[in-house]
């Protein structure tokens, strides 16, 4: 795995190899808004040049601290086409069903879905299927 990017809330690595991108959210919540937006467009920034028609992504938000609030829904909205759009297939990892729901019921307002799993073998079976 190549490291694309690193703060202390995510990770975005490649493995060329494997043609897969792997975002990693950490347990660290946002001190603000504002810290969210940045970090979106670092790793927005990040992505550049990187051909995604070829690649699959893997979101892992297992860690992440559970938020639903609709300030912080938005900020993902509107940064979800620059992070998550062109790739071949996504899928997004979680730990609880709450996360489970929330990521679908996401989904249903976006046209950029993504399956979910809670097991990480299956979730890389699925984006690296042929």
């Amino acid at each position: 795995m190549q490291l694309l990017y690193e703060s202390k809330h995510a990770r975005l690595e490649i493995d060329a190899a494997k043609r897969l991108i792997r975002y990693t959210r950490s347990a660290e919540p946002f001190a603000s808004l504002a810290e969210a937006e940045r970090m979106f467009h670092e790793l927005g920034a990040a992505n550049v040049g990187i051909d995604r028609g070829e690649l699959a992504l893997l979101s892992d938000i297992r860690l992440a601290p559970g938020r639903n609030d609709e300030a912080f829904e938005g900020a993902v909205a509107s940064h979800r086409h620059e992070l998550f759009g062109g790739f071949k297939r996504r899928a997004t990892l979680v730990r609880t069903l709450v996360g489970k729901l929330q990521v679908q019921r996401l989904n249903r307002s976006s046209i950029l879905a993504t399956e979910v799993f809670d097991d990480e073998a299956a979730a890389i079976a699925y984006l690296l299927a042929p």
